[in-house]
């Protein structure tokens, strides 16, 4: 069994700091405040403070006032009519030519379908014509 003198020996430690982890720990700290530092992370925790801090704040708005004053009427409006503006920029605007042109693909598609039968045909009928 090693005794507190030899321990102190081996480590190199002063008798004091063998119970006092404070510069280790300090030495810790300064690392990780260090390399979160370099690394940016203190502006991601700050965006998500921010981020937090702003959804307290909404949750804690009196929405009943802003009925009343009417805003979210307005608001609401507003977004019924962008959705309104979105929407014609999803219908084509010349349907009828797209229809058409929709018709036509079907066609060929059909005629080469059946073109592809046909030869598929006579090439069984020549197959067990040779046979």
């Amino acid at each position: 069994m090693a005794t507190i003198p030899s321990v102190v020996r081996e480590i190199t430690l002063v008798g004091e700091q063998i119970f006092d982890h404070t510069q280790v720990v300090r030495a810790e700290i300064d690392r990780f405040v260090e390399r979160f530092e370099r690394n940016e992370r203190h502006r991601e925790f700050d965006g998500i403070l921010r981020a937090s801090h702003a959804l307290v704040e909404s949750s804690e708005t009196p929405v009943e006032g802003l009925f009343d004053m009417g805003k979210m009427e307005h608001m609401t409006q507003c977004v019924d009519d962008i959705t309104k503006k979105l929407q014609t920029l999803v219908e084509p605007k010349y349907q009828k030519e797209h229809d058409v042109y929709l018709e036509k693909v079907k066609e060929d598609q059909k005629k080469y379908v059946d073109v592809c039968r046909e030869q598929a045909m006579n090439k069984m009928r020549s197959m067990t014509a040779h046979r």
